[in-house]
């Protein structure tokens, strides 16, 4: 009976006596009473520290594995965790990246070539055109008064200067500057094998592609600028017609530097 009644008293009285164990424990055993560094990891049951018991924008860095983590979604989300600006400097950094190879292309093979000559290698392309037309007309009076009209076509010549973008690293003389094979070309050359749609060049040439030439005797050649020794700025299209009044040629072009 008296086992009984001490195994009753426990019974009834065991959880107000857990309680007030703890109680007394927590006044005793309070944060400061640890000694920093004492506590190790496996002390702590795997997930039971929630982010709100860490203080804020208190973890930094050097805490973090930054190889580990994905792309921050937004700023708003960065934010929460305290990265916003990191998360803003990462995204200018990938853009610079970017700027460096635009469309694939290094910045190197933009054509901004107005202070330096043109990359050994790089192929500029462009396009030209010019025409015209000449006619005379003579009006005379005979005797007895009577008005006749005499309409005479003169030989035509034109010329047109194209510019590259920057300067070429090796003089262009007139067998550099050439049409690709063309019934209208005096200066056919086999090697620019391109086309007016996609003109392409060897090294150290200059190829044009005819797409138009009025006139039907015109005849087309290519030539280095006339009484520019060492032509490296551009060159010249050069279109005549010997007995019709009207001429030009039209069409496009490419440069590989050497």
């Amino acid at each position: 009976m008296g086992v009984a009644l001490v195994a009753l008293a426990f019974a009834v009285s065991g959880t107000s006596f857990a309680e007030g164990a703890a109680t007394r424990v927590g006044k005793v055993l309070s944060g400061s009473k640890i000694k920093r560094g004492s506590l190790p990891g496996n002390r702590l049951v795997k997930g039971s520290l929630k982010g709100d018991r860490i203080k804020a924008n208190s973890v930094t860095g050097k805490q973090i594995n930054e190889s580990t983590l994905a792309t921050v979604p937004s700023a708003l989300t960065a934010k929460r965790v305290g990265v916003a600006d990191r998360a803003t400097n990462a995204q200018r950094a990938t853009n610079a990246d970017n700027a460096l190879a635009l469309g694939g292309t290094a910045a190197a093979g933009y054509l901004t070539f107005s202070t330096r000559g043109i990359p050994s290698g790089i192929t500029v392309i462009g396009a030209f055109g010019v025409g015209s037309g000449v006619t005379v007309t003579n009006t005379f009076t005979a005797n007895p008064p009577s008005t006749d009209t005499l309409t005479t076509a003169y030989a035509n010549d034109v010329q047109q200067v194209v510019q590259l973008p920057g300067a070429a690293p090796t003089e262009l003389g007139n067998g550099s500057v050439n049409f690709a094979p063309n019934a209208s070309a005096a200066d056919g050359d086999a090697t620019c094998s391109g086309s007016a749609v996609a003109p392409s060049a060897p090294a150290g040439k200059v190829c044009l592609y005819l797409t138009s030439a009025p006139g039907s005797d015109t005849v087309v050649d290519g030539e280095a600028i006339p009484g520019l020794a060492g032509s490296r700025l551009g060159f010249v299209v050069h279109a005549v017609s010997a007995t019709t009044s009207v001429t030009g040629l039209f069409g496009t072009w490419a440069y590989t530097a050497p």
